[in-house]
């Protein structure tokens, strides 16, 4: 059979020995967040295997990281970007202790394995199987392997924030959910310093002239839980373990609209008997949708202008720091086309994920349509016990490369 009557599954299938090479190669290089002559290594062993296959690689460093861009150049119209990353939370040293293994079950376990080299390796041969089909229908495939996206940087926020508006669609290859399960919506985030001036006094003989910051803090505490969205009666109930409990998949759906968390409060005071001169609180905000974001940056800032306490002052500061990952009706439709694909090929249902957490999809979300966690399905990142399902290696590197095919064909959606 020539390499133009075989099929994309018949490829990808033929190439899942190599794949589960190179995810050892490179899971056996510790890449740590912060460590650039890991991270640079395992960027010169992704850029060599692109450039094999075509891709002009270039590489921007820091003192912490190597951030590499391969650019593919096709013939037809739509530009894709594909991000993923190639650092880790793990410190030197834990892939000599925990190195790259496979269990009974055709899991993968090391350092970084799912989260996030698994992804890495599936871009590279889902490339592989687009260039051996002679799929060449795009205008440009960027992919952008991150080496600070655990920690994140003004460096790799340049580089999404550059790459992006040269696109017309990003695909964001992290961690991927169980069941063929992806990321269609993830909250934007803010952050706020509120600080309160006081009048210092002897809380007995001196309270007529004093005016507590702590109880105006408190104050706009409480105004700050009335702008966030309801919670539940007895949080105990939406547990992930309580939701399995019940047969319920927990994948997102019961997540506030928006949430408001006072992470940090304080006050230089330290006598029960004295009226605080003084008070600050650390606040964190996120939101599904940029214009309640916007709204609630709004009034929130607003309540420095209000008067909680008499005598006291409220300074705020801070502000939208990332936008959310919106789910728009273009989002929708690629959605719905790699539902499609999966539903055609493996009759299988993907179900849709939010997440109150970050990725540089939030950042390219800003730019362009995104759709995020199209990578090989992982479970416990972060952890000693990370692992990778090797046995959703094909399927979703399939469905990948038919859906770069598809919006490609169809574009504009």
């Amino acid at each position: 059979m020539s390499v133009k009557q075989t099929t994309a599954k018949e490829l990808i299938e033929g190439y899942f020995p190599a794949f589960i090479r190179d995810l050892e190669e490179i899971t056996n290089i510790d890449s740590g967040n912060g460590d650039p002559v890991g991270t640079e290594a395992v960027a010169q062993v992704v850029a060599a295997k692109l450039a094999a296959l075509g891709g002009e690689a270039e590489f921007r460093r820091n003192d912490r990281a190597t951030h590499t861009i391969v650019r593919f150049k096709g013939k037809g119209g739509i530009r894709i970007l594909m991000i993923a990353h190639v650092d880790t939370v793990f410190s030197r040293g834990e892939a000599a202790k925990r190195p790259f293994r496979i269990d009974e079950k055709n899991f993968a376990y090391g350092p970084g394995v799912g989260d996030d080299k698994a992804t890495v390796i599936q871009t590279i041969y889902a490339m592989k199987a687009l260039k051996e089909l002679g799929f060449d229908e795009y205008g440009e495939i960027i992919l952008y392997f991150n080496g600070e996206e655990e920690g994140g940087s003004p460096t790799a926020e340049g580089i999404v924030a550059e790459l992006s508006p040269q696109v017309d669609v990003a695909i964001v290859m992290d961690t991927a959910r169980p069941d063929w399960g992806i990321v269609t919506q993830r909250k934007g985030s803010a952050n706020y310093e509120i600080k309160v001036e006081g009048m210092e006094g002897h809380h007995g003989n001196a309270s007529q002239s004093a005016a507590s910051a702590v109880m105006a803090l408190g104050r706009i505490i409480n105004a700050l839980y009335e702008m966030a969205s309801p919670l539940p009666a007895n949080p105990a109930d939406y547990t992930h373990a309580r939701l399995k409990e019940q047969g319920i998949q927990d994948h997102g759906q019961f997540i506030p609209e928006n949430t408001i968390n006072v992470g940090i409060i304080g006050t230089e005071n330290r006598r029960i008997n004295v009226i605080p001169k003084d008070a600050f609180a650390s606040v964190n905000v996120r939101c599904f949708k940029v214009s309640e974001q916007e709204r609630l940056d709004a009034a929130i800032k607003a309540l420095a202008d209000k008067t909680f306490v008499p005598g006291t002052k409220v300074t705020i500061t801070g502000g939208i720091k990332t936008g959310p990952m919106e789910k728009t009706e273009q989002v929708q439709r690629l959605v719905d086309l790699y539902k499609s694909i999966v539903k055609e090929n493996y009759q299988a249902e993907v179900v849709e994920w939010v997440a109150g957490g970050l990725t540089d999809g939030n950042r390219s979300a800003k730019y362009v349509p995104t759709i995020d966690a199209l990578g090989v399905e992982n479970y416990d990142e972060h952890t000693d016990h990370e692992s990778v399902d090797l046995n959703t290696a094909v399927p979703r590197t399939l469905a990948l490369t038919l859906f770069i095919q598809e919006t490609a064909r169809r574009w504009p959606l």
